[in-house]
């Protein structure tokens, strides 16, 4: 049966968990929604939709709307059974849930943008560097205060930064052995792009971290990589900018514990 081994299937992704138990818990959904509308209901994408059929040994979703709606007529669920899970409950459970699929997009499509190119160059920057400059407002600033200390921690003196530090900048001397990370999802905040110019003049190597390669931020630095924001789930962009800039000065930081571990 189906719905039976949509409950047992044991080689599924987290984000395909969350798409079977948002079925088994909505079986209705699948016959009044599309695979598209369906992705938006679980926070995912129609690609993973169909994927999530085929496992299930299907051609696509619309043979799976089938042979759900069939299983569904002859087996149909009791809904007066004893054990109904609460309004109140529900709402937290789908939160537990989805949570763990939020951070799985954002990580995916992340690492769908790299620059392979870009990112070979910022390693080969970050490998030479006796410093490392990282620049954030609000939760940027978190992000940027995350990611230094786990540089400090491999021997690499890195600091985070909210604003211009004036006195620093004027009396830096060996610039080159300097990189700057930049941190705006919008490209477009007036104190990071007045820092980004700021230390392009003093001739250090400056990396964009931003949600557009179109961004003033992109635009004006060394290099830049891409965050993920979700345009179809816009009050959750703050989670997915924040898990996908994280990700990336993980990558980073792997990278240059990799490379610290070679040379001892």
């Amino acid at each position: 049966m189906l719905t039976k081994k949509m409950k047992f299937m044991y080689n599924l992704t987290t984000q395909e968990q969350y798409i079977v138990n948002y079925i088994l818990a909505n079986p209705s959904v699948v016959f009044n929604s599309s695979a598209n509308e369906l992705a938006k209901l679980t926070y995912s994408s129609s690609s993973t939709i169909v994927r999530l059929c085929k496992k299930l040994g299907l051609k696509g979703y619309p043979d799976f709307q089938l042979k759900f709606a069939l299983e569904y007529k002859n087996d149909h669920i009791d809904e007066g059974k004893e054990n109904v899970i609460s309004s109140e409950n529900k709402s937290i459970i789908k939160g537990i849930d989805m949570v763990p699929t939020i951070y799985e997009r954002a990580l995916i499509e992340t690492r769908k943008m790299f620059n392979e190119k870009s990112m070979i160059n910022i390693i080969d920057w970050l490998k030479t560097a006796e410093r490392i400059d990282v620049y954030g407002v609000d939760m940027n600033y978190y992000v940027a205060q995350q990611a230094c200390a786990k540089w400090n921690e491999v021997g690499v003196m890195a600091v985070a930064y909210n604003s211009a530090n004036q006195h620093y900048l004027t009396n830096l001397k060996n610039t080159s052995s300097t990189v700057s990370f930049v941190i705006s999802h919008t490209g477009k905040n007036k104190a990071m792009i007045d820092i980004t110019k700021r230390l392009r003049n003093n001739n250090m190597k400056v990396i964009g971290i931003t949600g557009s390669r179109d961004s003033t931020i992109a635009k004006i630095c060394d290099e830049f990589i891409i965050t993920y924001s979700s345009e179809e789930q816009l009050q959750l962009s703050k989670i997915y900018n924040m898990m996908s800039s994280l990700y990336i000065f993980d990558v980073l930081y792997m990278s240059s514990l990799t490379f610290h571990q070679e040379e001892k």
